[in-house]
């Protein structure tokens, strides 16, 4: 995450680092990555997503007996960068990816332990998954 933040701010980005304390797969109601994250953090996220535009993601993903996912998110006008580290195994995320596939998209849910949300859409959930996994 560092290495790629770092490539963001040598381009003049500002750029804001994520440092989930979990992440939980989830197909209920509100379906998708659940991404615990301290409050600091989340409340500046929930800033620059008033402030700017965030329509353009970046996915790169890591299998090693686990999955090990970074989402970087873009507002190109404001040159932002959020990067949002995910972890998680294909056993965990089995149900989801069926359900993203379905829908043509997976949905990353960035919250506080006040249970205050950001959510954002991503239209290839197949970056996300293994071929196995669904």
């Amino acid at each position: 995450m560092d290495a790629t933040a770092a490539e963001f701010e040598d381009a003049g980005w500002e750029t804001l680092r994520l440092h989930p304390g979990d992440v939980t797969a989830v197909t209920g109601d509100r379906w998708g990555f659940d991404v615990l994250v301290p409050d600091d953090e989340f409340e500046r996220l929930r800033e620059w997503v008033d402030a700017g535009d965030f329509d353009e993601h970046d996915v790169y993903r890591v299998e090693s007996g686990i999955n090990f996912a970074l989402v970087v998110l873009k507002d190109d006008d404001g040159e932002r960068a959020v990067c949002c580290p995910l972890y998680y195994d294909d056993a965990a995320v089995e149900g989801l990816g069926e359900l993203a596939e379905r829908r043509g998209r997976v949905e990353t849910h960035v919250r506080n332990l006040a249970e205050a949300y950001v959510t954002f859409t991503h239209d290839e959930p197949d970056l996300f998954f293994s071929d196995d996994a669904d």
